[in-house]
């Protein structure tokens, strides 16, 4: 079967190498009976991580589906991550958390044997509804709502099941709507970690642009932490919002972000390090997102008087020990760069700072119609979280003064 290589999202490499599809027939009988249409080209998922995932579209019955395939002896699949997870919110009640996590519609594993293919390890074949990219959305009120259910979801793993992502980046960032409303969907879950027996020291294979930078030091961090994977929705935030106009890529407002994608990692530490600590990087939103400006613009204080807060600890200890090799992780918060970057302050940011947003309810919805595919779902709201205050910050003047 021909194959292409398509990226599903932009600032990730296009990886040119793809498999075909490891079946002799475009139909495929799953192991509970129902059959699989193969209806488009296969892709490699844009990221770094090993083994590497495919993707492509197929048809279930009626239904547009995704179909995720890779070869592995991993013990845990992405699939049962995504199961754990939505199991857990309906047993303790929180089905908002559905909305945010792909629809699992089928799993199953099998000998490689039983492909076209000779492979030394089993075949993971995976099912799920077909999510839209957030690049996709054309207004600042859906993509900060899509960003704020990111954000919501993601805080709810990690502080009640105790899963930390890890990968966050473009392709990994979908939404759908439901009711005429968009809800963000964080996806790719292959590099997921349960936080409690687990190690999640290796470093992160998710795209340069969106990673952190303190993975991009000479000595990385020994551990993985949740401010990493919120300094990945920043930039992914960032980078659509500057670099995208009616769904489709444009050079940015900054020269600065334009070949984050291309350049070395050394180049892009010292991009991303001028970024969010230059008073004024000459950023803006694209015209469609203008909205966002603020929103960003505080989300950038954050990570911004934390590298102060840091950079700062750093130089009171060699005045006192007058050695750089003097630990400073037992007096300083690194979790969250002593207190800046933590999971309320990203709220309070969202909650003051997001534009008001109202659902679609027109036959201009943005997403496909009703499917049995869609999971049960049911709204709350969150309270209302105070005004982050940065009046208060030792910085001279925060980055990019609106």
């Amino acid at each position: 079967m021909n194959t292409d290589s398509t990226s599903s999202g932009d600032f990730e490499d296009n990886l040119e190498e793809v498999p075909d599809w490891p079946f002799d027939s475009c139909t495929l009988e799953l192991s509970d009976g129902r059959s699989l249409e193969l209806a488009d080209s296969i892709s490699r998922l844009p990221t770094h991580k090993e083994p590497a995932v495919y993707m492509c579209r197929a048809r279930l019955g009626m239904d547009d589906v995704v179909v995720k395939y890779s070869w592995s002896d991993a013990r845990m699949h992405e699939a049962q991550v995504v199961e754990t997870a939505a199991s857990f919110a309906r047993e303790c009640g929180d089905v908002w958390v559905l909305d945010h996590l792909p629809n699992i519609v089928h799993y199953e594993e099998r000998k490689s044997s039983e492909g076209a293919r000779t492979e030394p390890a089993t075949l993971h074949l995976l099912v799920q509804e077909e999510l839209y990219p957030i690049t996709e959305l054309t207004t600042a009120a859906e993509l900060g709502e899509a960003f704020s259910g990111f954000f919501k979801c993601y805080r709810w793993l990690v502080e009640r099941a105790r899963i930390m992502h890890r990968d966050i980046s473009l392709s990994n960032l979908m939404y759908r709507t439901l009711d005429g409303k968009v809800h963000g969907v964080l996806d790719g879950f292959t590099l997921a970690v349960f936080m409690d027996g687990q190690s999640s020291s290796f470093p992160p294979q998710n795209a340069p642009p969106f990673r952190a930078i303190d993975f991009f030091q000479s000595v990385p961090p020994a551990g993985y932490l949740y401010r990493y994977d919120l300094e990945s929705m920043f930039y992914a935030l960032l980078l659509v919002s500057s670099s995208y106009q009616d769904g489709k890529r444009i050079p940015p407002s900054t020269k600065h972000l334009e070949k984050w994608d291309k350049l070395d990692p050394d180049t892009l530490f010292n991009e991303k390090w001028w970024f969010l600590t230059c008073a004024d990087p000459g950023w803006r939103p694209t015209a469609q997102f203008s909205g966002l400006r603020n929103l960003i613009f505080f989300l950038a204080c954050l990570f911004n008087n934390g590298i102060y807060a840091r950079t700062k600890f750093c130089d009171q200890v060699f005045d006192d020990t007058g050695s750089r090799a003097v630990s400073y992780t037992d007096g300083f918060d690194l979790t969250t760069l002593g207190g800046h970057v933590t999971f309320d302050s990203f709220a309070n940011v969202l909650s003051a700072r997001l534009p008001p947003y109202s659902p679609r309810r027109t036959s201009a919805m943005l997403s496909s119609p009703a499917s049995s595919l869609s999971p049960p779902t049911r709204t709350t709201k969150s309270n209302s979280l105070p005004t982050v205050d940065l009046s208060k910050s030792d910085t001279a003047s925060g980055p990019w003064l609106p």
